[in-house]
C-alpha cells in the first residue's frame, strides 16, 4: 500500500532537511564520476562508480525507505529492491560485467546524456511543477537515482548485467502511477519514460547482453 499524498510530501521533506549534506555530496560524486566514465573510460572509473551506485543505492533502501518513508510498500518493496540492487553492483566490482561508457553510436550517446541530464535536474522538473524545497526529489533520491542508474547500464550495452537492469526496470515501473496522477508526483514521468528507453535497449540487445555474461564467466 502507497502512502497518501500528503504523508509522501512530508516524508520527502524530512529525508531532505535531516540528510542534505549528504546528499549534496553524493550529487558531486555522481556528478565527478559520469565525467570519468564518459570522458576517461577505464576499469578505475568503472570499480568508482559501481562502489558509489552501491552506496547510493543502499543509503536510499536503509535511510529512505527504512527509516523515514515507513510503509508497507517501502518496507517490503522499495528497501529489498534497493539494497539487492546495491549488493549487485558490489558483486559487478569484481564480476566486471558492466563496463561503463559512453555508447560509440550516436543517437545513444545523445539518449545517455538527455537521461543523465533530467536526473540531474528533477529538482527544477519538481519546481517547475510546483514542489519546492525541502518537499522535492533531489537527484539522489530513489527514482532520479534509478533514472541515472537505467542511463548508466543502457549505455553500457553489450556489456552489461541483465540482473541489475531488471531490478532498476521494475522499479522504473513504479512512475507510472505517478504520471497518471498518484502521489501529485509527476515528475516521476521520467522515471517512467528512461525505463521505457531501457526496456526497449534490453529487449533489443538480450542476447548480446547474455553472451557478454558467458564470456565473463569462462
Amino acid at each position: 500500500m502507497m502512502p497518501t499524498t500528503e504523508t509522501f510530501w512530508n516524508q520527502m521533506a524530512a529525508y531532505n532537511n535531516a540528510t542534505f549534506p549528504v546528499q549534496v555530496i553524493l550529487v558531486i560524486a555522481a556528478g565527478i564520476l559520469t565525467y570519468l566514465v564518459f570522458a576517461k573510460h577505464g576499469d578505475k572509473a568503472n570499480v568508482l562508480m559501481k562502489v558509489f551506485l552501491a552506496f547510493a543505492f543502499a543509503w536510499n533502501g536503509v535511510v529512505f525507505f527504512v527509516i523515514f518513508a515507513k510503509s508497507p510498500f517501502s518496507t517490503f518493496l522499495g528497501a529489498p529492491l534497493f539494497i539487492l540492487t546495491a549488493l549487485l553492483f558490489v558483486v559487478d566490482v569484481f564480476a566486471k560485467k558492466i563496463d561503463f561508457r559512453l555508447p560509440d553510436v550516436k543517437w545513444q550517446r545523445y539518449a545517455t546524456i538527455f537521461w543523465v541530464l533530467l536526473a540531474f535536474l528533477y529538482p527544477l522538473v519538481g519546481y517547475a511543477l510546483g514542489h519546492s524545497y525541502p518537499g522535492t526529489i533531489l537527484p539522489v533520491g530513489p527514482c532520479p537515482l534509478t533514472t541515472f542508474a537505467i542511463a548508466l547500464v543502457a549505455a553500457a550495452i553489450p556489456k552489461s548485467d541483465r540482473k541489475v537492469y531488471v531490478l532498476l526496470l521494475l522499479w522504473a515501473l513504479m512512475g507510472l502511477p505517478k504520471c497518471l496522477g498518484a502521489l501529485e508526483c509527476h515528475e516521476d514521468c521520467i522515471l517512467f519514460g528512461a525505463g521505457v528507453y531501457g526496456l526497449i535497449m534490453l529487449i533489443k540487445n538480450w542476447k548480446a547482453i547474455g553472451k557478454n555474461g558467458e564470456m565473463v564467466q569462462t
